[in-house]
């Protein structure tokens, strides 16, 4: 009997499902995830796991099971500028400053250029660009799945490879990255067009014989001015370095081929050794697509175990390898092999609305038809720079003997959830401190309905921390309600939004004790403006 080869849109969906649930499964071990637990289990379903944090100050953070890191937040992001169009300046613009004030576990490389971006300026162009042109990591290639859903019904490789380079260079600009993203991205596209079985090995062989296609050099007609900058700027000759890690590349692929004909006798611990996955190079870009591609040839039959070997190897970088192994599983088995439980990854069902807005003719009119069903549904929006979203939690952390963490949970339009932080002093501190952008939501279009932006990137302006004008107790103010003036805020349109009881006397509080601006509180406590100003009136 021939096995079923599952449809493109049944493999899009399963790549993006499996890089999520690699992704939360790997993330507890990794060693940058600060994970309290020293020797973290080995075993096949999502934890519940606490995390040690010291942004916006320092305290525990709990991790549900199934909840995923940057690696799945960065996919969803490439996504939604796809959907929203003009990807390129919506994910700088837009996308990538908003991450900061949400993002899980990023790496250095990735955090910098984003900071860059909020400031107004692509890292390369900066004049700090040294360490971006030496940064080879793989925070490039865990994103880049969704620029091969998008064209999957408009096959062109030599385009594809063009916009994964562009994804790759406003963060990345060390080949190792760039090569990494290229090379994964061709992997996936070879799978997602595979309409016969694949034999054992043939993934390997295809991208040995597509070199020329993901390891061509960077065409100057097109990257011409980054190139400028690059012989500029790195401290190695650019040209000889990219040759260098592609012929590397090669090699390793040689070695890769040749190792899986030993089948049964294959020893994972050996082979991720000899992939650099243990090594000071583990986070490198071409170390985790090398190694995605071996394991997801191996385990082609087993695409379960397949991602459990990353996730547990102790050592590596589990969450983004075992991310990236599970999007090329996934792109070739499909959905139907996903355990039950692993379909408890958080946002299950964004992940497949994302992927049939990714594989829509008309993106963004499709994405605007998903939002205006949902408004419909309820009226607790609010604005973002990437869409409106709702508060559906909120939760307080101890900070020490000093105050609390305040973690609000999100939801976005087409239903990401995202955690915001703020911190609070305690009262007795006579201050609040609210670090750097942590809870801005300013009011932006929806991603289904945002132009793309016309103009350069503008510098962004700085903002200071919030600083409690204390007001004396000679002049203690009072907020003064009666049964007239209650009846009249309860018929307001502004006062219908759900705001509990807790969340009005915190407000009320700070009305009593300082002198900020309606809107300053309005971000400060996620709620609309026009809210505070009806409250505001009453305090006398």
């Amino acid at each position: 009997m021939s096995a079923t080869i599952p449809t493109q849109i049944e493999k899009c969906k399963g790549a993006m499902l499996a890089t999520a649930i690699g992704d939360a499964l790997g993330w507890p071990n990794e060693a940058r995830s600060k994970n309290k637990a020293k020797t973290p289990k080995i075993n096949g379903y999502f934890v519940e796991w606490t995390r040690s944090c010291s942004s916006p100050r320092y305290h525990d953070e709990k991790i549900l099971p199934g909840e995923y890191s940057d690696d799945t937040q960065m996919t969803l992001s490439v996504a939604r500028s796809i959907i929203a169009g003009g990807w390129e300046k919506f994910l700088a613009e837009h996308e990538l400053p908003f991450w900061l004030k949400y993002e899980r576990g990023g790496g250095g490389a990735l955090l910098k250029a984003a900071k860059s971006c909020a400031k107004g300026v692509l890292l390369w162009r900066s004049n700090n660009n040294r360490d971006y042109f030496n940064a080879g990591g793989n925070g490039a290639a865990m994103r880049i799945l969704p620029h091969v859903i998008s064209a999957a019904k408009t096959p062109d490789i030599t385009v594809l490879m063009v916009d994964i380079i562009k994804d790759t260079l406003i963060t990345h600009g060390h080949p190792r990255a760039i090569l990494g993203a290229t090379c994964y991205a061709y992997a996936l596209d070879y799978l997602l067009r595979k309409e016969t079985v694949l034999e054992y090995g043939e993934l390997v062989s295809a991208v040995i014989d597509g070199q020329l296609d993901w390891g061509a050099f960077p065409n100057p007609d097109v990257f011409g001015s980054w190139l400028d900058a690059a012989n500029r700027h790195c401290d190695f000759e650019y040209a000889r370095e990219w040759e260098t890690v592609r012929t590397r590349m090669m090699r390793q692929l040689d070695f890769i081929s040749t190792s899986l004909k030993k089948g049964l006798m294959l020893d994972d611990t050996n082979i991720l050794t000899q992939l650099e996955c243990f090594s000071k190079a583990s986070g490198a870009g071409d170390v985790a697509a090398l190694t995605s591609i071996y394991l997801a040839s191996r385990y082609a039959n087993n695409p379960s175990l397949g991602i459990k070997v990353p996730a547990f190897s102790f050592g590596a970088d589990t969450d983004t390898i075992a991310s990236i192994t599970g999007g090329l599983l996934g792109m070739l088995s499909g959905t139907n092999w996903v355990p039950t439980e692993w379909k408890a990854v958080q946002d299950y069902d964004c992940l497949i609305q994302i992927t049939e807005l990714l594989l829509s003719d008309t993106k963004k009119a499709a994405a605007k038809a998903e939002v205006s069903e949902a408004k419909e549904q309820g009226s607790a929006w609010r604005g973002s720079p990437i869409g409106i979203m709702r508060l559906i939690d909120t939760k307080d952390t101890p900070n020490g003997k000093n105050g609390i963490v305040i973690i609000r949970k999100w939801q976005t339009m087409l239903g990401q959830t995202i955690y915001m932080k703020e911190a609070q002093l305690f009262e007795s501190k006579r201050k609040y401190r609210l670090p750097e952008g942590q809870m801005l939501l300013q009011t932006q279009p929806t991603v289904a309905e945002a132009k793309p932006p016309q103009a350069k990137i503008q510098q962004a302006p700085a903002s200071a921390p919030i600083q409690k004008q204390t007001i004396s107790k000679e002049r203690q103010r009072q907020f003064i309600l009666t049964p007239a003036t209650i009846n009249d805020l309860l018929e307001k349109p502004e006062f219908k939004n759900d705001i509990t009881a807790g969340e009005a006397f915190k407000v009320i509080r700070t009305l009593i004790e300082t002198n900020h601006a309606s809107a300053v509180i309005a971000s400060q406590f996620g709620l609309d403006k026009a809210m505070v100003d009806l409250m505001k009136m009453y305090v006398k």
